[in-house]
């Protein structure tokens, strides 16, 4: 599947586990500041000891459709409740002046069932959050470790900004797109050289998007694709197979290449402008099955009786050790410029990002290779204010498309007959208003996709009870054809209510 599809399911899935803005993250990335004091200078002052400073947070949530639909045989029956819990916990170590360490544990929880109560799992999944060093030069500062990386001036949708991995899993509704990014094992450097600011980044070891196949409500098969599932497992499993379901082969770590970044910005008459260039592999695999192993999973699907021979030279090249499946992850080249203003209270973003080859997906899955132009501008807040709104508009553009291909949720079934170029635009507003002296929170989100006119609102409530303790509630719609970007979840409409603390 592409990075594209990928954004648009990052902006699609269903769980909302944030009910407010992760802002305050202690590992989050930092902006390139200047280097401490010569060393001279340094050396010449008192050196304070090590400064600790220890901060987490709970969050937990609850949901509830509001509609139940009846189970289904194809094993894609809807989660009609759903449990979560993320906590957090990061120490952050001050050393020296020039020296910073930074640990963070993470945890996920998640339980849900369908209608009665029926296939009811849950499954817990600790891991390593950002953890890195840092060291701060007169001329460099670097950074090793877990961490996440920064590319392009859009936050959420840069297209240079692939070197991190998505959370597929996570929702549109209650989380901000750049919250679902993961941190990775990398080498991070940023320096200046006159004019210009630059970042180098090196990724050494891969690792994919996390995401859902099948059996989750948020999954990448979904009953609007018209496809069913060649297997059925025990609830208990599915979700523990489903990082490796689609894969066969993953790219070598160290001392192969990994992926590699550059990005150089500056300032040119009070705009920051820059450009990126991102080399590296995508993360999401691409699966292709054999043809003959194609032919009978379709006939399967539709409830015919298989041919014999092509089930005999099936049986045969199996038996013979022949690979009738592959996944694979593709490597592709990113190119990127940006450019971000201040115009009294408003700030400006736009990036503009080119791959000569990138992976989309057609409507049984398969990939296929094209080129595309993205391009992303953004408009938000600049000043404190107990308004804070955002609005986002994307649009992508594949040329090369054929007459017999079709862009799964990229573009509707009648776009098939003609060589095209595809077109896709999203529009992604966010408000936030906050009264009572801070206390209550009012918030609003709404995403549209004017081609098939697909859209997605959410509204919600927060209330702080404490400093440290708030609860909320909010909602989920999600409308559209099934076969259209925001209507191919649409069986998740779902009220919400969630609590979080934080240390």
């Amino acid at each position: 599947m592409s990075r594209t599809l990928a954004l648009v399911l990052v902006l699609l899935s269903a769980s909302a586990l944030a009910t407010e803005e992760d802002a305050g993250t202690p590992g989050a990335i930092e902006d390139f500041e200047p280097a401490p004091p010569p060393l001279e200078e340094v050396a010449s002052t008192p050196v304070a000891g090590p400064t600790v400073q220890v901060s987490g947070s709970l969050r937990l949530q609850a949901g509830v459709d509001t509609g139940f639909e009846p189970q289904r045989s194809d094993g894609l029956s809807e989660r009609v409740v759903d449990g979560r819990g993320r906590a957090a916990l990061a120490t952050d170590v001050k050393l020296s002046p020039s020296l910073r360490l930074l640990v963070e544990g993470r945890a996920l929880w998640r339980a849900n069932a369908e209608d009665g109560l029926e296939r009811a799992k849950a499954f817990f999944e600790p891991t390593l959050g950002e953890a890195f060093l840092d060291l701060y030069t007169p001329r460099v500062d670097f950074r090793v470790g877990q961490q996440t990386l920064a590319f392009g001036a859009n936050a959420a949708f840069a297209p240079t900004d692939v070197l991190n991995p998505r959370d597929l899993r996570e929702s549109l509704a209650l989380t901000e797109p750049e919250d679902t990014k993961l941190p990775v094992f990398a080498a991070r450097a940023l320096g200046s050289v006159g004019p210009l600011s630059l970042t180098v980044a090196w990724v050494p070891f891969f690792t994919p998007h996390r995401y859902n196949v099948f059996g989750q409500d948020e999954a990448l098969v979904q009953p609007g694709l018209g496809q069913g599932l060649p297997l059925s497992v025990d609830s208990s499993i599915e979700d523990a197979l489903q990082p490796r379901l689609l894969e066969t082969e993953r790219p070598q770590a160290f001392p192969y290449l990994g992926d590699v970044g550059l990005r150089v910005t500056s300032d040119l008459g009070g705009v920051r402008v820059g450009g990126s260039w991102v080399w590296g592999n995508e993360k999401l695999p691409q699966v292709e099955l054999d043809p003959e192993l194609e032919a009978l999973l379709r006939a399967q699907e539709r409830g015919e009786t298989p041919d014999t021979a092509l089930l005999l030279s099936v049986q045969e090249r199996l038996r013979s050790g022949e690979t009738l499946v592959t996944g694979r992850y593709a490597r592709q080249h990113v190119f990127g410029v940006e450019a971000t203003a201040l115009l009294e209270t408003v700030q400006l973003d736009l990036d503009v990002g080119f791959s000569p080859a990138q992976t989309f997906t057609d409507e049984r899955l398969r990939p296929l290779r094209k080129p595309s132009v993205t391009w992303v501008l953004g408009v938000s807040q600049a000043e404190d204010s107990d308004l804070v709104y955002s609005v986002t508009y994307l649009g992508l553009a594949v040329p090369r498309v054929a007459a017999g291909e079709l862009l799964v949720l990229l573009e509707p079934g009648t776009a098939r007959g003609q060589p095209r170029t595809t077109f896709f635009h999203l529009l992604v507003a966010d408000a936030t208003y906050t009264l009572s002296g801070g206390d209550w929170e009012l918030g609003l989100r709404g995403t549209f996709e004017p081609v098939q006119r697909s859209f997605t609102l959410a509204p919600r409530v927060n209330w702080r009870v404490t400093e440290r303790l708030s609860v909320g509630l909010a909602a989920e719609v999600y409308a559209g054809k099934p076969y259209s970007p925001l209507g191919y979840f649409g069986r998740n409409d779902q009220l919400l209510g969630s609590v979080r603390l934080t240390l």
